[in-house]
């Protein structure tokens, strides 16, 4: 990096000199094929580029030339400016510097540029006033490492939450790329808090001293902020814009949280309340901080979401009412001070909060034989996702609405899907209940009445319980339904006959037949072995299969 020099105040007194180095040349005709465009001040301001042509067939532009003059005097002459590309300029070391600097400008300011240019026809023109060199400092911002960053006079802290931006202004000098402080200049700093863009209230300001140096008074930094100082100028002696930024860093006291939660898993609906302190210190030093926010947060597949921030009391206490949502994957919560200028681990707990469930698709019936049977589906009531092996309940009540007893459990599979079956009664209501889990709530169908009408085959005889093998028997009784709470015959239906052997559990086919208008049955068999016979009718879409007691012949 240049070497630092003199201040600005001492550049800016240097006597312009008078000498001319050469009279203004004149115009040429401008009808000529060689033109000239506009002159333009280089990054380096000690240095200018210009473009130039020929329109003459064949012809190429060999030199160009240059001089630069205050007013009608002349202040330095470019006899050679170097072609690079389609443009012409001085090269960076052969830039213009100030006369203290082994140069020809006599001070700082604006000067014109005059340009000649000659093809290899020998075609000339010169351009009077093709440009201005604008040979002014360039102002910058550095801090002291040298580097383009704003500064600060201290770390914040919890109990001094402000701070002072400080930086140096210096001048980049044209040619020499000398740095000289610019003193007596004002430098606007701007706060920007983030999230938020700056106010009116957020801008300061402050005066360079003799080294440049420029400090403001504290500024408030109640959240995390950014800082930017800027600088503008545009007269005979500095020209431009300097900015540079800024981040503090703070210095953060130590802070203790406990917390506690008044239940670990929370149903749809419910809501949990954490209750906690904040303190730093330990021990007898222990304190209580009033009047610090906490943010209490849920815990999603292990990130965090913020849920409400709250303040510390007098105390230090603080109590939070979180309503954890169904179906995001909450599994726990955490209380942290709000306060950037503390530094604290979280307290923490777990929270089990069951996504909300649903039964689709449940069907139910009740068979003739009173097996009753359900089906259905169990799902994640928001996104319908299925949950297997979840458990699952028939239930039965007579009325529908209270006691509700098992008939039967199972599980879903992994589809959700579900099959539940028992025996059922007459009449009443049936249902699907999930039995809640950490993964699902509890959740039930809609009561569902099934019922049916009773039958029976009374008073089964034979018209012998002791016969001799394959003599016929002829076996009698009565069907009859439940209606109206009376046993009536049930006339016109088909019945059968049934045989099974002594010492076996299996039932035979023997014969068939129709009830007559009294519901009477009349069958008969031939007795082969001792056993059971058994008149059954089978029911229909709204009967029973009937029940009987069966009758016993004993064969010699």
């Amino acid at each position: 990096m240049p070497a630092e020099r003199r201040s600005f105040a001492l550049a800016a007194a240097i006597a312009v000199v008078a000498t001319a180095l050469s009279t203004v040349p004149a115009s040429a005709d401008d009808a000529g094929p060689v033109g000239i465009g506009v002159a333009r001040t280089a990054d380096n301001r000690g240095t200018f580029t210009v473009t130039a042509w020929t329109d003459a067939p064949g012809a190429a532009v060999t030199s160009v030339s240059a001089q630069v003059r205050a007013g009608d005097t002349g202040v330095a002459e470019v006899p050679a400016l170097t072609r690079t590309g389609s443009t012409w300029g001085l090269p960076a070391d052969a830039a213009l510097k100030l006369v203290e600097d082994g140069g020809t400008m006599p001070h700082l300011g604006a000067y014109s540029i005059d340009v000649s240019a000659t093809d290899d026809q020998g075609h000339t023109t010169t351009r009077s006033a093709a440009g201005t060199l604008d040979f002014t400092l360039r102002p910058a911002l550095i801090d002291t490492a040298g580097d383009n960053k704003l500064e600060f006079t201290r770390l914040p802290t919890f109990d001094r939450r402000s701070l002072g931006a400080t930086d140096r202004l210096v001048g980049i000098e044209p040619g020499s790329g000398d740095q000289v402080p610019i003193e007596g200049r004002t430098v606007e700093v701007t706060r920007s808090y983030d999230g938020g863009a700056p106010r009116p209230d957020d801008t300061f300001t402050a005066v360079t001293d003799a080294e440049g140096r420029f400090t403001t008074e504290d500024l408030d930094m109640a959240n995390w902020a950014s800082f930017t100082a800027g600088f503008t100028a545009a007269d005979d002696q500095v020209h431009g814009d300097a900015r540079a930024f800024g981040r503090p860093s703070i210095s953060p006291s130590k802070a203790s949280v406990t917390a506690t939660a008044d239940r670990s898993r929370v149903l749809p609906g419910q809501t949990v309340t954490v209750t906690g302190t904040v303190s730093t210190g330990s021990g007898a030093d222990t304190a209580a901080l009033a009047d610090i926010p906490v943010r209490i947060s849920l815990r999603t597949y292990g990130n965090d979401r913020p849920a409400l921030t709250v303040t510390t009391d007098a105390s230090g206490h603080f109590s939070a009412v979180l309503h954890p949502p169904a179906g995001v994957g909450v599994d726990g919560w955490s209380a942290v001070p709000a306060d950037m200028y503390l530094s604290a681990t979280a307290a923490s707990g777990s929270l089990v909060v069951p996504d909300e469930s649903v039964l689709r698709k449940v069907t139910a019936s009740l068979a003739a034989n009173g097996q009753v049977k359900m089906t259905g589906r169990l799902a994640h009531a928001y996104n319908d996702d299925a949950s297997d092996g979840e458990s699952v309940r028939l239930e039965y009540s007579a009325d529908g609405r209270t006691g509700w007893q098992s008939l039967a459990t199972g599980k879903s599979d992994y589809y959700g899907n579900f099959t539940l079956s028992a025996w059922g009664y007459i009449d009443g209501y049936y249902r699907v209940h999930h039995l809640g889990s950490d993964r699902l709530a509890d959740s039930t169908s809609t009561p569902v009445r099934l019922s049916r009408v009773d039958t029976r085959v009374s008073s089964i005889k034979a018209s012998a319980t002791k016969v001799t093998k394959g003599a016929t028997v002829t076996f009698t009784g009565t069907l009859q339904e439940y209606v109206s709470r009376t046993w009536r015959p049930y006339k016109g239906q088909h019945v059968e006959l049934f045989f099974q052997k002594k010492g076996s559990t299996k039932w035979t086919y023997v014969a068939s037949g129709t009830t007559s208008s009294t519901g009477k049955a009349t069958l008969k068999g031939k007795p082969t072995a001792d056993g059971k016979w058994l008149i059954q009718y089978f029911g229909d879409s709204r009967h029973f299969d009937s029940g009987g007691t069966a009758v016993y012949v004993d064969v010699r």
